[in-house]
């Protein structure tokens, strides 16, 4: 083949691809896309309106899209309620009162009990309803009647009491309250919380104290603390004089004692982490200084205020903390319930898993003359009659947000794109489609006329009408690609069974209660196709959307699960303790590690193991996670204080166990000669898919918190120690570790969050990620700069080189995979290019036993948005070639995930001949690209084919595939159709000649 028909061709090629630029790198073309393109998933593969692309329903190509419909779908204003009297008494306000429109109530603060109401994100208890005077309670599953209840409407008013004894509530509950109208209005608005109604005024919670900050608690004498801790060594006092906050910290105290203030009582702003339920810290006071939280995580900003008053006092465990803190300060204008907690290195007030306590204001007389109870807390006393200006100073309240959805339809050639834009979107998505334009035909139960359902998209799936059975049937999945404030879903149009000549119309339900277009109305109708360009001479392969069971990337199970992990996984955990590795010094027992973590089961199924490698397990039991004689050494060589730590955590935040001396010269030494033989035995096993750093801290999370408990963290130069024996041991490993450290950066390590899900953490570690470890400076070496330590610690595009793991925090992933947190939960995947999570994940759980349709759905769609996802969307060449010479084949790749592939896989194109067979010395590795730079987003690829001399004439398929260099066969699940039993994966056909 002569240079100018190749350069020819070449060029045509890249017209055909979607008018790409060529560049050129050493003496191979590489095809690159013409627009840069971050992120992944729903944010991938955006597009220019210039580049000419099909339409893929990216941002930027839906402004064109005349089929949309928008709804305000939330008109109610405001919702009050109050405590009072010894009676629950409520408000709403908002125009179409006239519906029915029906009040929650959980009268004992247990999401457990009840039924639930699963429009907010913690109504799982709901114990009454109240609506259009009627009263019904929660009984054995189902509501009972229950009696009347006080109620009148008068215009956009309406308001409601009830007396507290006769629901079962006493007089200093905290009660939860919401509303709905008649299915498809809320407040709170869906997936908010439930809005708190503290006690009223008879039971206030705080005492009145008139305290002098002194850093004497005499004048606190006789009176109760609000809260203890865990070990009754420390109390907290809190009360309000006037416009004032009051605090009295008493006890065994730290030199450093953070005192947080819940000021709006909502877990959803403010500090999170601190472990008390329902608490998001807006304030924080250390040590006489006030800082304002400013976003989730550790984000404090210092704040000055006047009229601070702040005193210690006191010694040993008898420290003395006191404050005075001006209302003012902490931006509250009117005295009300308040939620304080304290920690000081370790020890919490109240334990992690009470609710601190609410520091309430002494209670205001009512002015001479005016009405109400001489204690009343909001003046004068509320009057269920219809008018609204008695509740003018009642700040417990749920305001309407004014949420408005949009929903967009569009399709092209092959393809329906349905998105939904909008504050309140989440994965509870329902879409109807009427795709024959018949109202006589299809489901009819839905909420739009002259509408017949042919189709309906629910879990991610799609399920056809079935008129004969009047049933729905599935029929695959759909393309799910959610985010925040934002909903993707493609089809193909003969999924549906689609007609050219109908005239296709759509409805679409959130959350079982947002509907668009509004009830009663038409559906959205759609318009033609949208125009797009042709794919030219190139093949198109078609796209599929289930989940794609692929190595590297995924859920890791317990390598040690005995019995059938039900979720498709291609990774599990060993977690593998120096104790059981080398009982006795020099003699590794590697057959007694391999059964324990079933390294022969794992192999013959193809899964790969992620190793961690621990000194300090922490768990219930307290004992040691090194060998007895490497202890044994370690008293010798250091006595037994110098050792290291026995430890048991308060609250057993962390557990028992024993942190060694990692500073110690013989445990250093020792940990080098046992990553030696793990390194013999491991580094060139292909089983082994990931090393993860666990030699340092509690589990090798690099912290041993809290170190006045469990013996000091090491130094940088003691840690870099550990680290560079990984580094020595494993060269042929991709290697990781918790934080981000100097020596982590320098050489490319990758980063696991063991605490995924939590927002609050979990954005703490991506501020690490990008601004370096803020908590390295206290381990820096002697005259080395802190904040310059900090800063080589930064690993902001780490994921691009080396994985981005982690595991689900609290041991329960179904805690981040419910309707309500599964939002933030592909935030975070997105956010830190996530490619694995476990040994706490959702592998273990069986659908219909564990967990339901819907959170199948949801663990599927996280699954498809993790880790890599190769789709081939053309391939260009000519459709006619001769033995012997060169097909120059064009490829344009689009990993729709969120990391790329780790590992130097080779491509491959072979030729399939007319019986199925793979053609005999036809399969060829593409030389000039490498998968680990496929970031998410396209890239294009340029294969130069050799034909083989020897091939009988004929017409051949192209085949495509990832090797597995293990077995030398395809290894990888690509994201389109044509996959055959082999796993290689077939595309269009060619004419071979001679």
């Amino acid at each position: 083949m002569n240079r100018s028909y190749l350069r020819g061709r070449m060029f045509e090629m890249a017209m055909t691809l979607g008018k790409r630029r060529w560049l050129r790198t050493g003496a191979a073309f590489v095809l690159a896309s013409s627009l840069a393109v971050p992120g992944a998933g729903v944010y991938a593969s955006a597009r220019t309106a210039g580049e000419g692309a099909r339409f893929d329903g990216q941002p930027g190509q839906w402004s064109g899209v005349p089929n949309a419909s928008t709804e305000l779908s939330q008109t109610l204003q405001i919702m009050k309620a109050v405590q009072q009297g010894g009676k629950l008494k409520l408000l709403v306000r908002g125009p179409g009162l006239d519906r029915k429109g029906i009040w929650y109530v959980d009268a004992d603060g247990d999401e457990k009990t009840g039924l639930p109401a699963p429009y907010w994100s913690n109504g799982g208890g709901i114990e009454l309803k109240i609506s259009m005077g009627k009263m019904w309670r929660a009984v054995g599953g189902k509501w009972e009647y229950a009696g009347t209840v006080e109620t009148k409407t008068a215009g956009d008013t309406m308001e409601a009491e009830v007396d507290l004894a006769s629901i079962g509530a006493g007089t200093s509950s905290v009660l939860r309250v919401a509303f709905a109208l008649e299915g498809d209005r809320y407040l709170p608005s869906p997936g908010q919380r439930m809005l708190a109604v503290p006690p009223g005024a008879e039971d206030a919670f705080g005492p009145e104290v008139r305290a002098t900050i002194d850093g004497d608690a005499g004048e606190w004498s006789g009176i109760e603390p609000a809260a203890r801790s865990a070990d009754g060594l420390a109390s907290l006092y809190a009360a309000m004089e006037g416009n004032s906050l009051v605090l009295l910290i008493a006890g065994k105290l730290a030199e450093f004692n953070d005192i947080y203030l819940d000021t709006d009582r909502s877990a959803d702003t403010g500090y999170a982490d601190v472990g008390w339920p329902g608490f998001g810290g807006d304030w924080l006071i250390e040590n006489g200084g006030l800082y304002k939280s400013t976003g989730a995580g550790w984000n404090w900003a210092p704040v000055e205020a006047e009229g601070i008053e702040y005193k210690q006092g006191g010694s040993g465990d008898q420290g003395i903390v006191e404050y005075r803190v001006p209302l003012a300060a902490i931006g509250i204008a009117n005295p009300k319930p308040i939620a304080v907690g304290f920690t000081s290195n370790g020890v919490t007030v109240p334990s992690a898993e009470a609710k601190p306590p609410l520091a309430a204001p002494p209670l205001p007389k009512p002015a001479a003359g005016e009405d109400g109870p001489a204690s009343g807390r909001w003046g004068a006393e509320i009057v269920v009659d219809g008018d609204a200006s008695d509740w003018a100073s009642v700040d417990t309240a749920a305001a309407g947000t004014g949420e408005t959805l949009k929903l967009s339809a569009a399709h092209d050639s092959d393809k329906l794109y349905l998105l939904v834009e909008g504050d309140s979107v989440d994965t509870r998505n329902e879409f109807y489609l009427d795709t024959d334009g018949q109202a006589s035909t299809g489901y009819k139960g839905t909420d739009w006329s002259g509408f017949g359902a042919d189709a309906k998209i629910a879990y991610n799936k799609l399920y056809l009408y079935e008129p004969k059975t009047a049933k729905w049937k599935e029929a695959g999945p759909v393309r799910a690609e959610i985010g925040s404030n934002r909903a993707l879903f493609y089809m193909y149009k003969d999924q549906l069974g689609w007609t050219e000549n109908a005239k296709p119309s759509v409805g679409y339900v959130g959350q079982g209660a947002y509907r668009l277009p509004a009830a009663g109305g038409s559906a959205l109708a759609l318009a033609g196709p949208v125009p797009e360009e042709g794919a030219g001479d190139s093949y198109v392969p078609r796209e599929r959307f289930g989940v794609l069971d692929n190595p590297l990337m995924g859920w890791a199970g317990w390598a040690t699960a005995t019995e059938e992990l039900p979720q498709p996984h291609k990774l599990v955990y060993a977690n593998i303790a120096w104790r059981d590795l080398e009982p006795r010094k020099g003699e590794f027992d590697w057959a007694g590690i391999e059964r324990k973590y079933q390294f022969a089961k794992w192999k013959a199924e193809g899964t790969r193991i992620n190793l961690r490698f621990v000194l300090d397990d922490p768990g219930e039991d307290p004992d040691m996670d090194i060998p007895q004689w490497l202890y044994d050494e370690l008293v010798k060589a250091e006595g037994e204080d110098g050792a290291g730590k026995w430890y048991d955590t308060p609250d057993s935040v962390v557990g028992k166990g024993f942190a060694p001396n990692y500073s110690s010269p013989t445990l250093i030494a020792e940990h080098g000669r046992a990553l030696a033989e793990l390194g013999k035995r491991y580094d060139n096993d292909p089983a082994i898919a990931y090393v993860q750093i666990g030699s340092l801290g509690h589990w090798g999370e690099f912290h041993n918190w809290p170190e006045e408990v469990s013996g000091a963290f090491p130094s940088l130069a003691v840690s870099d120690l550990y680290v560079e024996h990984y580094l020595k041991a494993f060269p042929h490993k991709l290697i990781g570790m918790r934080k981000p450290f100097p020596i982590a950066a320098a050489n490319r390590l990758g980063l696991f969050n063991d605490v995924f899900g939590s927002k609050g953490a979990t954005d703490e570690w991506l501020n690490w990620i990008e601004e370096g470890w803020n908590g390295i400076g206290p381990y820096a070496g002697d005259g080395e700069d802190p904040a310059a330590v900090q800063d080589a610690s930064r690993m902001p595009n780490f994921w691009k080189f080396n994985f981005s793991g982690g595991e689900f925090y609290n041991g329960n992933p179904l805690l981040s995979l419910s309707d309500e947190t599964i939002v933030e939960t592909l935030r975070e995947i997105r956010a830190s290019h996530t490619a694995w999570l476990g040994p706490s994940s959702p592998a273990p759980f069986k659908l219909g036993a564990d967990i339901d349709e819907a959170q199948q759905a949801n663990i599927d769609l996280v699954r498809n948005t993790m880790g890599y996802r190769f789709v081939l969307e053309a391939v260009t060449h000519a459709k006619k070639a001769s033995l012997g010479t060169n097909l120059v084949v064009g490829l344009r790749w689009n990993n729709k995930g969120v990391a790329p592939f780790y590992e130097a896989w080779p491509l491959a194109l072979a030729l399939i001949d007319s019986q199925g067979r793979l053609a005999a010395d036809s399969v060829r590795t593409v030389d000039n690209t490498d998968i680990r730079r496929w970031l998410p987003g396209r890239t294009g690829v340029l294969a130069d084919y050799k034909l083989p001399q020897g091939l009988a004439t004929g017409e051949y398929t192209l085949a495509v595939a990832i090797l597995d260099p293990a077995t030398g066969k395809p290894g990888v699940h690509l994201g389109i159709e044509g996959e055959r039993s082999d796993g290689w994966t077939e595309l269009d056909r060619i004419q071979i000649a001679k």
